[in-house]
Formats: structure tokens, sequence, C-alpha cells
């Protein structure tokens, strides 16, 4: 079977499944499979696929007709320019959060020397990532679980020097202040995980749930980072970001900006302390 067969196939096996972006998720299988950039499938598309590939590409694509995700599949993902590894232990690193990202960096330029924190860091693709951009600060990044800090120690080496810990938030907290915190924390409230895409059923209920709410570990982020932190840059979900403002003004910060989406939904909420 040549490339573009198999391409062509690929595609419809998996738009015949419902499955997220049927054409881009086929390229990248066939374009893993072969260890070639996805855009190169068409420089030589009659070229003949080898059995080993072909076995592959087709184990791969019934999973993805199952639902899981397309970076559970290959166990890696790109975020920022960069490639990390991920499991079913962490979130998927996520366009979006990108805008995190630029946040905190551009925040970091502004702020009095100090260490910075990212809580739930799972993948450790953001602390990386800012680590990367924050060469003169000292960079902490926490998760609860272990099973994704060593998903994350494993991405930062030879990339980042990043101090990862076991920790529920700020508890423990290695630092008495710091001069960032970051966090994509769970934001979907409980009711709406069982709507939730197929696909993004696969990935950690608690890395998803954020309560009835949404907000809940969220809430309890800012309330322990009052007097600790300088600045606070969330990720948060739909119309929580009215929300949040009355909880970093009791926590004594103020919402100093915040960032919209390509869906024009605020996504990124920006809290700087008064004192």
């Amino acid at each position: 079977m040549t490339r573009i067969g198999l391409l062509r196939r690929t595609i419809d096996r998996l738009t015949r499944a419902a499955a997220e972006s049927p054409r881009s998720t086929a390229q990248w299988l066939l374009a893993e499979a072969l260890g070639i950039p996805p855009l190169s499938l068409y420089l030589e598309p009659e070229r003949t696929i080898s059995p080993d590939c072909l076995h592959r590409v087709e184990a791969w694509t019934a999973r993805c007709v199952e639902g899981e995700p397309l970076a559970y599949v290959l166990g890696s993902v790109e975020f920022a320019g960069q490639r990390f590894c991920v499991t079913p232990s962490t979130l998927i690193p996520r366009p979006e959060t990108e805008l995190l990202l630029e946040a905190a960096t551009e925040l970091l330029e502004t702020l009095p020397p100090g260490p910075v924190l990212d809580v739930g860091t799972g993948s450790g693709a953001l602390a990386i990532s800012l680590a990367c951009r924050a060469t003169d600060r000292r960079v902490y990044a926490s998760d609860l679980d272990p099973s994704a800090l060593a998903v994350a120690e494993e991405n930062a080496r030879g990339r980042a020097k990043i101090i990862f810990y076991q920790a529920d938030l700020l508890h423990p907290a290695p630092e008495a202040a710091f001069a960032l915190i970051v966090a994509n924390l769970p934001y979907i409230p409980t009711s709406e995980l069982a709507r939730l895409p197929r696909n993004v059923r696969y990935e950690p209920r608690k890395a998803l749930d954020g309560g009835p709410d949404g907000l809940r570990l969220i809430r309890s982020l800012i309330a322990q980072a009052a007097g600790r932190s300088r600045a606070l840059a969330l990720e948060v979900g739909d119309g929580q970001a009215e929300k949040v403002g009355p909880l970093l003004d009791h926590a004594g910060f103020f919402r100093s900006r915040s960032l919209k989406d390509l869906t024009g939904m605020t996504r990124i909420v920006v809290g700087e302390s008064r004192g």
C-alpha cells in the first residue's frame, strides 16, 4: 500500500467513527509511524508502506476509533514549540494554556525578583516552558499525583532545572513567598463531566473535575496564596472569569488583566497583590 492510499483509508476510518479531526489525526499517525513531518507525506505520496509501518498505523487508528486521544496514542504532544511526553496520568496540554504561558512570561518582566511556582503541573509542559524563558528565576512545580510528577520530571530532563515536589496546592510549599504562582487547575463543573467529548473523558478525572461550580480548587488556591505571592496567573473555564474576580479581591489581589482565547472566551485571569 502507498502512503497516500493508507492516508486516505485512515481518514475514512476515522471519519466514519466520528473521531476528532480525522484528516489531521491521520496525518499525524502516518507521519509518526514513518518518522517524518506530516507535510512530508505529500512529497512521495506513491511510496510503498512497509508491513511494520502499516501494522503500527492500523493499531493506532483502532485506538483513535475507540475515542482515545491522539496524544495518548502517540505518547506525546506539542506545546509552545516543544514536544512533551504525556500519559493517562496527565492532562493533555492544550493551545489555550499557551495563553497562560504568555501572560506569565509578560508578568515576570514587571515583577520583583523571586521564585515561581506552577501548581498542578501535570506533564510539566507549562513549568518547563516558563523555566526556559525565565532563566534567572528559581522555578518550582507541584502536583498531588506522584505518577504525574514522574512524567514531568522526565520531560524536564535536559531542558530546564525545576524543583518538583508533591503537594496539595500550597500544602506544603517550599518557599514562604513567591513572585508568581501559575496554575491550570481543574475547572469543569462535576455535572458537566458526563457531557464532555468522548476523547476528553479518557483524561484523568482528577485533572478535570473542578467541583460543583468548577472553582473548588481555584477558590482554595487563591485563599492560600493570600500574602504569599506577588501575583497569580490562572486558567479558567467558560463564564468563570467574573466569578474569580471577587475571589481575588477578597484575598488581597486586584485583577490586573485577562486574556481571551480564539473563541472570545476569557481564559486567563491575572491577579496582583495590593500590598
